[in-house]
Formats: C-alpha cells, structure tokens, sequence
C-alpha cells in the first residue's frame, strides 16, 4: 500500500472520518464501519482532507476541464479540492454543484458555480450503491458536457444492481472511477495495525457477505 493510501486512512481514523462499531446504513444494511466526510468541519480539516483528493488528482495525472460535486456534500468537496489544486499545485480548475431543486429568481437554474463545459471530473465521499454517481453523470451530459472521471475518497466495492457499483458505472457510462482508498485498503490496514484484530475480523466478515 503506498504512502498516500496508509496516510489517508490514518488521517480519516484519527479524524473519526472512518469509524468501527455498529452502523445501519441508508439502505437498511447494517455495517461495521461508517465513513462521513461531512465530518471535516473545520478549515483544517476540510484543507486536509482536499490536500489528499488534489494529490491523488496530480499523481495519477487526471485529465479534465473542470470539478462537479454533487449535493451537498460534494459542494464542499469540489470547492476546496478546487482551491488546493490551485495552491499547491498551480492547477486553476472551475468548478460546479447540483442544487436539489431549481432556483427560479436571481441566480437561476439547478446550478452552482461554474457553467458546465468540456471534460468533467466527478468528486464525492464515497460510492456504495453508486445511485449518486449516476445522477452527477446525467446532470453533466444534460448540461452539454461530457462526464470522463470520477474520484471518490473510499470504494466500498459492494453490488451497484447486479455487479460491483464501480465496474457498473464505468461500463455503461464509458468513464474511469478512482478511490484514494478502497474497502481492501482498510483491511490490509487493519491486519497490520489492529492490535486486538476485533475490527478486522467483523469486517472481513461484512466483506465476505457482502463486497462484490
């Protein structure tokens, strides 16, 4: 595992973006771990936290035209992954939002922040069922714009509707999808630094059941 992989889930535990313990989860499954960005509340934290996403984005050499983050966590995340492009990196990349329902005075339209033109990259905390993922995608190609990457903290890697959310998006959608991290990260992680393997053990038992 390389440095940014084993920093980012240090980080993420010490910051208590990645959690162990007993969680239901939106669909009603219930899971041993529970991963929230939304978390990053404070400057630090959230500068942090798009350090490693503007990283990840400069080391594997992401070709696009602009951010799109997804309501509403993503309207945080496509800001300042915009702004640390630009501070470390001298990247100066737009970036656009979703609003949950259109704005119909002043600033009109379902959109915040930059319009929407050429290739976009898509950033969000995490992909589960990949629903989101999804939505981002329509949202862009009904904008005129053409959706090529996606760049998630954390891959769960469970099923989409029949396969593997990830291996779903990007074989309909013709788009590559990147995680700092995924689930296999955390338990390799996990085997090598749990003291009591309590953690590592309920998880492996989640992923046997459940990742795809």
């Amino acid at each position: 595992m390389n440095d940014l992989k084993n920093n980012f889930i240090e980080f993420a535990i010490n910051e208590k973006i990645l959690r162990f313990g007993d969680f239901t989860l939106k669909s009603g499954r219930k899971s041993p771990y529970y991963f929230n960005t939304g978390l990053c509340n404070t400057g630090s934290k959230i500068r942090n936290l798009a350090d490693f996403y503007a990283n990840y984005i400069y080391q594997n050499e992401l070709n696009f035209d602009f951010i799109f983050g997804p309501a509403y966590k993503g309207i945080t995340l496509a800001s300042s992954i915009s702004l640390q492009l630009s501070n470390v990196f001298s990247l100066d990349k737009p970036f656009s939002s979703n609003r949950k329902e259109e704005k119909k005075h002043g600033d009109t339209g379902t959109l915040i922040g930059s319009s929407l033109s050429g290739k976009g990259l898509i950033v969000d905390d995490v992909i589960s069922s990949g629903s989101s993922i999804v939505e981002s995608i329509n949202i862009i190609k009904q904008n005129n714009a053409k959706p090529i990457s996606v760049l998630v903290a954390l891959d769960r890697m469970e099923l989409g509707k029949l396969r593997r959310a990830t291996i779903e998006i990007e074989g309909e959608n013709n788009i590559r999808v990147h995680s700092i991290i995924n689930i296999d990260d955390i338990l390799f992680y996990l085997k090598d630094n749990e003291k009591d393997n309590n953690n590592f053990h309920r998880m492996q038992k989640y992923l046997d059941k459940f990742k795809r």
